[in-house]
């Protein structure tokens, strides 16, 4: 075996274990934030289950109050107001114009 063969594989060799510890630094530099977000997932699992226990177990609903039933609690409409149209002109054949 050459010397530059020998060199090569020695030159490979540490370069792997150099993106070995690049990626073990990585994952204990990150591995808080994977604690958080596993800890959030639980959390939301627990809301979900909590939510489907609180809908699945609910009384029927009350019969909506129309407006037949009582006519106060109708939605009333508001005065209706009258609003003049102007001239379309300002003179004598001059429309009117945007102040600029």
């Amino acid at each position: 075996m050459s010397m530059v063969s020998l060199l090569a594989s020695l030159v490979m060799i540490g370069a792997g274990c150099m993106a070995v510890s690049a990626i073990v630094v990585t994952l204990r530099a990150q591995l808080p934030a994977v604690y958080r977000l596993l800890a959030d997932s639980r959390a939301i699992a627990r809301d979900r289950e909590f939510l489907v226990q609180i809908t699945a177990v609910s009384a029927p609903a009350a019969p909506r109050i129309t407006a037949l039933v009582l006519p106060a609690a109708a939605p009333r409409r508001g005065p209706v107001r009258l609003v003049r149209q102007g001239p379309a002109t300002t003179g004598p054949g001059r429309p009117l114009r945007a102040a600029a």
